[in-house]
């Protein structure tokens, strides 16, 4: 009965770390601060001990199951590293693990009931409340629209230049072509893993779409980075050679993907062929 008891509570806290995760994924599509990654979980870790009582000693397994997940996300799953600082992410992960373990040690397991004993949780909840709302008003935090907006692009510009020279590092032997073809390929490229890969619900959907590899190539069986590559500039290069008309990049790029996405599209070849003639 023990042995039983235990391993339903591990598959629950498991369940419940991913659920937390699908959600954190969901919202970090609209940008949230990072000390929201790192509160977000530990206050979630908190309500859900107050809700499910027999869970409140094991709940340190919530936050770990939920760091395990996001790691094996980004790094494995979804290659979603070549979107993220590094650093940052294993910073943001250590705090969100701390904060986790001084809370389940000095509260959870000091209290029996999280919501009952209000003099205890009282101190200790304002101590959330206050850390998470300075971060809101943090004064370097507030910007005018115009600086948001050279922000954005500046970011933008810096990300598809990185990836571009992380995607060259590693996949220049398979793209060898003419230079229309080579830059097109990686405006796709970076395009798929920004786009297409930015979130868990997404990867769902190209899954079920049976879209695979780094370019999301639809097939029915599993297709590896570099086979998706190869694919991709063999179709490309059969299409290059049909146009007529001598905008050729626009024509390829309307071809394979909707009107919506053109824009984000060139911007992203603009920067790749304006990085290379520097």
């Amino acid at each position: 009965m023990g042995e039983s008891m235990n391993l339903l509570i591990v598959l629950v806290e498991l369940l419940l770390s991913l659920l937390m995760f699908i959600l954190m994924n969901y919202l970090s599509d609209n940008k949230i601060s990072k000390t929201d990654t790192i509160l977000v979980p530990n206050i979630a870790m908190i309500l859900l001990a107050s809700i499910f009582t027999k869970l409140k000693d094991y709940m340190i397994l919530f936050i770990i199951f939920y760091l395990v997940i996001d790691f094996i996300y980004i790094f494995i799953i979804s290659k979603r590293e070549m979107l993220i600082n590094i650093k940052n992410y294993y910073i943001n992960t250590i705090l969100t693990l701390t904060l986790g373990i001084i809370i389940y040690q000095f509260f959870l397991l000091k209290v029996k009931y999280t919501f009952v004993d209000m003099e205890v949780f009282k101190n200790f909840i304002w101590v959330i409340i206050i850390l998470y709302f300075s971060s809101k008003l943090n004064i370097k935090e507030i910007k005018f629209a115009k600086d948001e907006e050279e922000n954005s692009l500046k970011y933008f510009k810096e990300f598809v230049i990185v990836n571009y020279a992380k995607l060259k590092n590693k996949y220049d032997y398979l793209i060898k072509s003419n230079s229309d073809i080579e830059d097109l390929l990686y405006t796709f490229m970076i395009y798929e893993i920004s786009n297409n890969n930015k979130n868990i619900i997404s990867l769902i959907k190209n899954k079920i779409n049976n879209k695979n590899g780094i370019m999301n190539i639809e097939s029915n069986r599993k297709i590896s980075d570099e086979e998706s590559i190869v694919i991709a500039k063999e179709k490309l290069e059969s299409k290059y050679k049909k146009i007529r008309n001598s905008n050729k990049i626009e024509s390829l790029i309307k071809d394979n993907y909707s009107n919506k996405e053109y824009n984000d599209l060139k911007n992203i070849y603009d920067i790749i062929v304006n990085f290379k003639t520097k």
